[in-house]
């Protein structure tokens, strides 16, 4: 789902290029990447999600070691107790809770970083005269950019206004 909708904004933005550049040919299209990712990690907000996203895989994998114990016995034949069934039930819906929680929390803790490179980006580009600023690893992933002269990458830029 992620990489179709990635693909659809490269699309759309690309058909954004092309009718600018048939419509308006006095006004040229000025199209850079950013790495978004990383802008979003150097900011406070987003060093907290990927705290959280550490401490999410830690707990997480520890529910899950104690999920696929019960379940390796089972595989094994071995008949498990009433009370082993229990702790599996209450072991799996546990590591759905945990999930969601952690789920809500990394995207509440990311948000302000999300908000804070989206204004930088938007800032960058309206000074530099920029009229698109793709994501460097959407483009990458869904392969509709296959070539980019160097020199497109405004990341540093951008870096230095979100500080």
């Amino acid at each position: 789902m992620k990489r179709l909708t990635l693909a659809l904004l490269v699309a759309a933005a690309l058909m954004v290029v092309a009718n600018t550049t048939i419509g308006a040919q006095d006004q040229p299209t000025r199209l850079v990447f950013v790495d978004a990712q990383a802008l979003i990690g150097a900011h406070p907000g987003g060093q907290s999600a990927n705290d959280l996203r550490r401490q999410a895989t830690q707990e997480i994998g520890e529910l899950r070691a104690q999920l696929d114990a019960i379940q390796a016995r089972a595989r094994a034949g071995e008949q498990l107790s009433p009370e082993e069934q229990e702790r599996f039930n209450v072991l799996l819906t546990t590591l759905e809770a945990v999930q969601t929680r952690y789920q809500a929390d990394i995207a509440s803790a990311a948000e302000p970083a999300i908000e804070a490179v989206n204004a930088a980006i938007r800032d960058v580009a309206r000074e530099q005269g920029y009229t698109i600023v793709m994501d460097i690893a959407a483009a990458a992933e869904s392969g509709l950019v296959v070539y980019a002269a160097d020199g497109l990458d405004i990341t540093d830029v951008v870096l230095a206004n979100l500080r």
